[in-house]
């Protein structure tokens, strides 16, 4: 018997894996695929979905069964798709729900389990979504009636982080005891977050971001389908590995979050509370909560990628090497006169990432306290998804941070 895993991509130690409980008979009857946002989790068990409701005895799927053909309708009772949906009755919020699953909420999971098959990569919930006790009992109705088919009935959970815990505490009832021929495939970006016994009643399979070498060749095999024309190739660190964010970049205005980024951290960082006023009052990017939101996320992104530089290039100092000896490269730069941060430009061209994205990290190089500046950031987009106002909430929270945490002097050359 032979499998394809034709959506996800990459991810060929995962596949092997399956392949082998695939072939062996012994699939569990819980499995949990889990990594970094966008790297794979549900395309794989897309993948998944297609081969266990194939009656196919060669290839898996064959796209020409009863169940590929019924999958592909969506005319399957045996498949269900939980998603984390947003609440549309604020009162019912409230006061906690009763368990039952709304009308808009039952028409939102439709649309969006279409959207999820149509591209799984570029498919993505909203901040305050969730997967709610009402959904996982439904689901449960829904498999307490007996099965007269054959085919297996898989339930496919995404994000499964989001449930909150009565939530996750009903799902633990049908995992300890899981009816005959059903298989439950869930996703997470944050293992972490789900309860230890939901982890214990799964196999666990762990997905790992891919090098730049491994996303480049992903994104070229996969750009006509996902309509890239030219690769996005100063995105790529910001991506950390993964298809998803950087297909969510492209498509979400990456290079304007870039040019964004660059202001907010120069004015941020030059230690001085008008420049950063000044910023916010002429700012797209606080213009509204979902674009504030959208770069604040951004900004952590490339906090992550200057720990990546100063992990493999040695912590930041110019003229230096990562094993404090002289580096050619930076005193290069330095002698041609390219002053606007020497040490991140010559570790980005090391590691051969563009070298102008030194625009945007630069102005890390300055930064006194990198987990002050972190926990500033992560305030901030706690405030915006309280639905503060994104400009008042982040020039006061900044006064705050600025006064405990001067600028850094630059290094001399």
């Amino acid at each position: 018997m032979r499998f394809s895993f034709s959506r996800a991509q990459g991810l060929e130690e995962a596949k092997a894996f399956l392949s082998q409980a695939l072939s062996s008979g012994k699939f569990p009857h819980g499995l949990l695929v889990h990594g970094p946002e966008g790297v794979g989790q549900n395309p794989l068990l897309l993948d998944l979905v297609d081969i266990l409701l194939c009656d196919a005895a060669d290839l898996r799927p064959c796209g020409a069964c009863q169940g590929c053909l019924g999958r592909l309708r969506n005319n399957l009772d045996s498949l269900i798709f939980l998603m984390p949906i947003e609440k549309k009755d604020k009162a019912l919020e409230k006061s906690g729900g009763d368990g039952e699953m709304e009308d808009a909420q039952v028409d939102e999971l439709t649309e969006r389990a279409k959207e999820f098959q149509a591209d799984p990569y570029a498919f993505a919930r909203t901040e305050k979504s969730n997967l709610n006790i009402g959904q996982i009992r439904s689901m449960q109705a829904r498999l307490s009636f007996a099965e007269s088919s054959r085919r297996p009935r898989i339930v496919v959970l995404l994000w499964a982080e989001t449930m909150a815990a009565a939530a996750a505490n009903t799902l633990l009832k049908t995992l300890e005891e899981p009816p005959p021929n059903t298989y439950f495939l869930l996703s997470s970006d944050d293992r972490s977050a789900l309860l230890p016994t939901i982890l214990s009643r799964c196999t666990q399979l762990p997905l790992f971001p891919m090098a730049p070498d491994a996303l480049r060749a992903v994104m070229a095999k996969q750009g006509k389908a996902w309509d890239i024309a030219i690769l996005p190739e100063r995105l790529i660190p910001f991506a950390e590995g993964s298809p998803g964010a950087l297909l969510s970049l492209h498509r979400n205005g990456g290079d304007t979050l870039l040019e964004e980024s660059a202001r907010f951290l120069a004015s941020a960082l030059a230690g001085d509370w008008s420049a950063f006023s000044d910023y916010l009052e002429e700012s797209d990017g606080f213009g509204d909560l979902q674009s504030a939101s959208r770069l604040l996320h951004f900004l952590l992104r490339a906090v992550r990628v200057f720990h990546r530089l100063e992990a493999l290039e040695g912590p930041v100092g110019r003229g230096m090497g990562p094993d404090g000896g002289t580096n050619p490269d930076a005193i290069a730069i330095a002698n041609a006169g390219a002053t606007a941060f020497p040490w991140t430009r010559t570790a980005l061209q090391r590691q051969g990432l563009d070298a102008t994205l030194a625009d945007v990290l630069g102005p890390l190089e300055n930064t006194q306290d990198m987990a002050a500046l972190v926990a500033w950031i992560e305030e901030m987009l706690s405030a915006v998804q309280s639905y503060a106002k994104p400009k008042v909430a982040a020039l006061g929270l900044y006064l705050e941070y600025a006064s405990k945490h001067p600028r850094k002097e630059p290094a001399a050359c």
